[in-house]
């Protein structure tokens, strides 16, 4: 039997698949430790790991992941098929509702080493799904590196063929996973998430997010540019696209806005003024309290009544 890759098809099972962030943190974060700890100049590793989720009708979720165990051997990667096993039964504990759904690996295209996997993983799912990790960073790439493939079976001038088809997929995410991923997008590569490190963080994407909006927003005002000149042909699709995009702006020099965004300004400012004040006052309770006892106990020694007087007209401000 034939086994290849046809990118130019698309999945035709109908099955609609959601992939959630877990998977890909797991996944990322497998590779990133591998590729630390690889000798300097060595090629990206193999990444191997299987695929946990779950079917409800022609919804497919992958919402977990776990790593294989596999070695390098003559006919190519060879699976630790007893410690698939284990895991599964060790997740399906916890988890009862999911089951092994496909396998993930890294690389930029399918090589004869994916296609020995997946038959070894075929012997836990039927049908497996497949997702390739590209490592490599492209920074004119406008979408995920991830691809998610089928696979199908066709018969090609009377020889049956398995052919690798992309999948159409869609991000879920759950409240908790929500959270999770706010969390890892704080952490810095120091290791540390608190204080002025983490403020810099923030300011910085919310620099770099500012960044592409008013690029983004200097290519369409090009644009319409263009068409008010007449250098380019009238393109009706984008204009609508951009007179809803207008539409849905708020009115800035509404008198209304004005007022409520005033009225937030002071509430805040009140807000910090009032907090400024509180720790004062505990800041001077605090040191009337050390006065206090300080003064009293000298006035046990006869020494300082004066002072005890005025500790205790201290404290009791």
């Amino acid at each position: 039997m034939v086994v290849r890759v046809d990118n130019s098809r698309s999945s035709s099972s109908g099955l609609e698949f959601k992939l959630h962030p877990l998977v890909l943190i797991n996944v990322s974060d497998h590779h990133t430790r591998l590729k630390a700890n690889s000798p300097e100049g060595a090629p990206p590793p193999l990444v191997l790991g299987c695929l946990l989720g779950s079917q409800d009708g022609r919804s497919v979720e992958l919402a977990n992941s776990f790593e294989m165990k596999w070695e390098q051997g003559e006919a190519g990667c060879e699976v630790d098929a007893p410690f698939l096993v284990k895991k599964q039964e060790q997740y399906k504990t916890v988890f009862p509702k999911q089951d092994i759904v496909g396998w993930y690996c890294t690389g930029r295209q399918l090589t004869e080493q994916h296609l020995a996997v997946h038959r070894k993983i075929s012997e836990f799912n039927e049908s497996p799904l497949l997702l390739l990790l590209d490592p490599v960073i492209d920074h004119s790439r406008k979408d995920l590196p991830i691809d998610v493939y089928e696979t199908e079976l066709h018969v090609v001038d009377g020889v049956p063929q398995t052919i690798f088809v992309k999948a159409n997929y869609s991000m879920e995410t759950s409240d908790a996973e929500r959270i999770g991923v706010d969390q890892v997008a704080k952490i810095l590569p120091s290791g540390r998430a608190s204080g002025s490190e983490q403020l810099t963080a923030h300011l910085t994407s919310l620099h770099s997010a500012i960044k592409m909006l008013v690029a983004k927003l200097s290519i369409i005002q090009q644009e319409v540019a263009a068409v008010a000149d007449g250098s380019v042909p009238f393109p009706h699709a984008m204009m609508r696209q951009v007179n809803s995009l207008v539409a849905s702006l708020p009115a800035l020099d509404n008198p209304q806005f004005k007022t409520d965004y005033l009225t937030e300004f002071n509430d805040t400012l009140a807000t910090l003024l009032l907090a400024g004040t509180t720790q004062s006052l505990a800041g001077l309770a605090e040191l009337g309290d050390r006065l206090g006892l300080a003064y009293e106990k000298a006035g046990r020694r006869g020494r300082g009544g004066g002072g005890g007087m005025m500790a205790a007209s201290l404290y009791g401000m």
